[in-house]
């Protein structure tokens, strides 16, 4: 018996291991029944996924039971938890579990096992099986070959500014280079409220809030160039963390944390997920985050101790770098509190809530945070900010708009291949535009590439009028809604979107590629209409008939935003420990 274990970046169609016979491959990343008919079909083998083996929320909750061994266990002379603020491991941990379970599966049955590629994820195979795994790639040429094929897709896939931004954040992590050149200006003349931002659709809802607040002053600190690809409005200064950066952590404290993460390594792998990730290498990764992550705490720590900051606005608590100030602040008894910049963070499951308030966009995402992820309700307040007001303009619910948008994603983040998902979604999207006389939007994700999406559409799209395609990037325009006929995405916020302004989006449930069911959520309020398989696209035009607009919340009363950003001390300190 011979077994292929199918790496999440390669494809069963091309490699020297689509010229060979198999009995079964098992596929490591994750995929449909519709690739696993196509695969089987083609390759004349069964198709295993990975997909079957994975428990969504209670691999969630087992990961935190995981992680739990680690908390109080890596804090700083600032009272920073490293261990709670770092759930880079968390990935890792998901693809480990699943992992576990394809081994049992395979048992001990004599077969000779191979992978497409070497990776960390054959290495833990292998001790699983209690077996060794031969590669396709393995050897110095090969993994020089991969390498020079990763960069140049790299280099093919991204803009000049992202490259130059995925260089900066590789080689200049502690910002020792870009502090630098960095202007560093004045402090503020007023007080102001803290915005950090990683991110564009960060910074984008940040200024959603301010908005609200005109009269007050916001300060948003990007780390990255990326999250200051907005439009401010005029009560809100941008300035970069690099400005403020310079100052190393004392080196007693990095040898203090470090040394306790070698106690603590040491204890975490006794359990056997975290033993596979130290014997693969994954672990050896901590020291360099915790030293990046002191160094942009020393930033922070300068941010808070030059500008009169009297709160703390957070839009993503799950990046360690932009989390850290939010700790910092409450510390010194700042007010503090949390927003998320897409539908749901299920990863609340994971993680603490560490400001005194969250603020939830709506019903949908409150109620979400409080029965999955266990929040306390008195501590979520539904605030809203300026931009999810909704569209009842004259037209908005109606279904007739010029063409169908397609909101893609950058699946392969989650494992996934996106010419699979393409292959899958496109055709009958196309399909159903030609019939109905619609055109077809590909509408990506920031963190996609047009050139490089472009190209996938034409190899799905091939017997499909190009001319009635367009991939568009960049920020959602209000013109696109209210040209579209209906949107459609597997697990895109621009659901919100859609639903804010009465277009209707279907949610491709079968290809839901998260584990904290976020699509569930939306159909448990009404937000987007589930498709559960690929042939329900042709019947989209009978499910228009039916829609209706669900109801979203009305922005934050200003008033209670600003009390909840200038609250006093102690009530801030009574909340969080409520």
């Amino acid at each position: 018996m011979r077994i292929l274990f199918l790496h999440p970046e390669d494809s069963p169609r091309r490699g020297p291991w689509a010229r060979e016979p198999w009995d079964l491959i098992v596929d490591l990343g994750q995929s449909s029944e519709f690739s696993e008919r196509e695969w089987n079909r083609q390759c004349r083998c069964r198709v295993l996924r990975a997909d079957v083996f994975r428990r969504g929320l209670g691999d969630a909750r087992q990961i935190r039971q995981i992680l739990a061994v680690g908390r109080r266990r890596l804090v700083d002379e600032q009272g920073v938890d490293w261990w709670d603020l770092n759930l880079r491991l968390v990935p890792d941990l998901l693809t480990i579990l699943p992992l576990a379970r394809i081994a049992a599966e395979l048992g001990s049955a004599d077969a000779e096992l191979w992978a497409t590629r070497e990776d960390w994820m054959i290495g833990a195979l292998a001790s699983l099986c209690h077996r060794s795994i031969q590669t396709f790639r393995n050897g110095t040429l090969a993994r020089s070959t991969d390498r020079v094929r990763h960069y140049a897709g790299v280099f093919r896939r991204f803009s000049p500014s992202q490259l130059q931004q995925i260089l900066l954040d590789k080689y200049d992590s502690t910002y020792r280079w870009r502090s630098r050149f960095a202007s560093r200006p004045g402090p503020c003349r007023q007080p102001v409220i803290l915005l950090p931002s990683a991110y564009v659709n960060v910074s984008r809802m940040a200024a959603g809030y301010a908005q609200l607040l005109m009269e007050q002053p916001f300060l948003l600190i990007a780390t990255r160039q990326s999250a200051k690809q907005f439009d401010p409005p005029g009560n809100m200064e941008v300035r970069d963390l690099a400005g403020y950066a310079g100052s190393p952590p004392p080196k007693s404290e990095l040898a203090a944390v470090l040394d306790s993460w070698s106690e603590l390594k040491a204890d975490l792998c006794s359990c056997q997920e975290v033993r596979l990730l130290g014997e693969a290498g994954r672990l050896d990764l901590f020291p360099g985050w915790i030293q990046e992550g002191l160094f942009a705490r020393e930033a922070w720590r300068a941010v808070l101790d030059r500008e009169p900051v009297s709160g703390v606005l957070c839009g993503d608590d799950s990046n360690m770098i932009t989390r850290a100030p939010v700790i910092l602040a409450a510390n010194r008894g700042i007010p503090t509190a949390d927003f998320h910049h897409g539908a749901f963070d299920g990863r609340y499951l994971l993680k603490d809530l560490i400001s005194a308030t969250y603020l939830a966009k709506n019903e949908m995402e409150r109620e979400y945070l409080v029965r999955v992820c266990g929040l306390s309700e008195e501590r979520c307040t539904i605030a809203a900010p300026s931009s999810f007001r909704r569209d009842d303009s004259p037209g908005s619910g109606r279904n007739d708009g010029s063409t169908i948008v397609f909101f893609s994603e950058p699946y392969e983040l989650a494992a996934m291949r996106s010419e699979e998902v393409y292959r899958e979604v496109l055709p009958p999207l196309g399909r159903l535009a030609a019939e109905k006389g619609k055109s077809l939007t590909i509408k990506l994700h920031p963190f996609e590439s047009r050139s490089e999406r472009t190209r996938v559409v034409h190899d799905v799209l091939e017997s499909y009028d190009s001319r009635n395609v367009r991939v568009l990037d960049g920020p959602l325009t209000a013109e696109l809604l209210k040209e579209a006929w209906f949107g459609i995405t597997v697990e895109s916020t621009s659901v919100l979107d859609c639903a804010q302004n009465g277009v209707c989006c279907f949610l491709c449930a079968w290809l839901s590629h998260s584990p904290y069911q976020y699509i569930q959520q939306y159909a448990r309020f009404g937000v987007g209409a589930m498709l559960q398989g690929r042939a329900q696209i042709a019947s989209i035009p009978e499910l228009l008939v039916r829609f209706e607009p669900a109801p979203l919340t009305q922005p934050a009363d200003p008033a209670l935003l600003k009390q909840l950003l200038t609250a006093a001390f102690s009530e801030q300190r009574s909340a969080r420990l409520a």
